[in-house]
């Protein structure tokens, strides 16, 4: 297949280069992986506070050499996930080191990076977001620009932005899994905490697969799977932006795909007017509406399909009554509702849970 929605949308940019940084060399204990397993296990070794997070991870032999805080708990947690030996070598210690925002700014805790841009959510005192955005790019010299999230607005549900620190600029660079992405922060949605999503769900599809993602954005999980399998993916979303990038991201990263893909603005609530095919794997990346569009999934899926549908939940209480009423009402089909995983915090309470249905 070949690209066949792209629309004209030009794109300026300069050569963003990050300063020279110092580094020291430590030695400290580390195990070793698979480098095409590195996000996932080192976001699983984040979650259990185990990561050495002074120091750099580095390849060797085609491994990847990951330090560690704990050695036997690591091995403990990731087996079963990945091949994982134990190691002790060298690593980079980086002259500024990662340290937690709210030791320096109190009431401000976390901030997200894409590219070369930080994004702090809003807060209603400018100074204390200017002076929290000063000591991001103290911590993190490469940042370019830090803006603060005040809303998210509009028809695509886009963030609406302040700026706070640097050049005004809202497109970045920026790398996940081996690939490039374009990304205008102000105009589409990104989340660069999806990374060991879109490699794991990647890493489940099969050869000669058909692949629907309903709601692709600039491409995160279409781009990761053509990336490691040999598979058809049709990449759909409402957002002229993020289809105009998509299709850019696709043309950059093209001579390291297995697959192919098709990026198509359209409303997905019609796709099965749209679409004839039918599909064995549908993503459904719409955390807070995704529910809505079951009836059109179920629709175009085939008769042995999984589907991957991301939605909210309390974390103490996974009800599934929405979701099973939906099928219930839409889907004639027989299907299997598996536990719901999480992947991401949306708040204190909530999380974005992914919750796959086999048909």
């Amino acid at each position: 297949m070949k690209i066949t929605y792209c629309f004209n949308f030009c794109f300026s940019y300069k050569n963003w280069v990050s300063k020279e940084r110092g580094y020291n060399s430590l030695n400290s204990p580390c195990i070793k992986i698979s480098k095409q397993y590195g996000e996932d296990v080192i976001k699983i070794l984040k979650e259990a506070k185990i990561l050495n997070n002074e120091l750099k991870p580095k390849i060797q032999d085609n491994k990847l050499l990951i330090p560690v805080i704990d050695v036997e708990k690591s091995l403990a947690i990731i087996k079963g996930v990945a091949d994982i030996d134990f190691c002790n070598d060298t690593f980079e210690e980086y002259k500024f080191k990662t340290k937690k925002l709210n030791r320096i700014i109190k009431g401000i805790s976390s901030y997200t990076i894409i590219g070369d841009i930080a994004i702090i959510n809003y807060k209603k005192d400018i100074e204390l977001l200017e002076r929290a955005a000063k000591e991001i790019v103290k911590i993190n010299p490469k940042i370019k620009s830090v803006y603060a999230k005040i809303d998210t607005e509009g028809e695509y549900r886009v963030p609406k932005l302040i700026l706070l620190y640097g050049e005004k600029r809202t497109i970045t660079r920026h790398k996940e899994n081996g690939l490039i992405f374009y990304v205008d922060i102000e105009k589409t949605y990104f989340n660069p905490k999806l990374g060991g999503e879109h490699n794991r769900i990647a890493s489940l599809v099969k050869e000669n697969e058909t692949v629907l993602d309903m709601f692709s954005g600039v491409g995160g999980f279409t781009l990761n799977i053509i990336k490691r399998n040999k598979v058809n993916v049709l990449g759909v979303d409402l957002n002229p932006y993020a289809i105009s990038l998509a299709s850019l991201n696709y043309m950059i990263n093209k001579k390291i795909f297995k697959g192919d893909a098709v990026f198509m603005r359209a409303n997905a609530l019609f796709l099965q007017d749209i679409i004839k095919n039918k599909f064995d794997r549908i993503i459904m990346n719409h955390p807070t509406g995704s529910i809505n569009f079951l009836n059109v999934a179920c629709n175009l899926a085939n008769e042995k399909a999984n589907i991957h549908l991301y939605t909210i939940l309390e974390n103490k209480n996974l009800k599934l009554n929405d979701i099973k009423d939906k099928l219930k009402e839409s889907c004639d089909k027989k299907y299997e509702i598996n536990q719901p995983r999480r992947v991401l915090e949306y708040s204190p309470k909530y999380s974005i849970f992914e919750i796959n249905i086999n048909f």
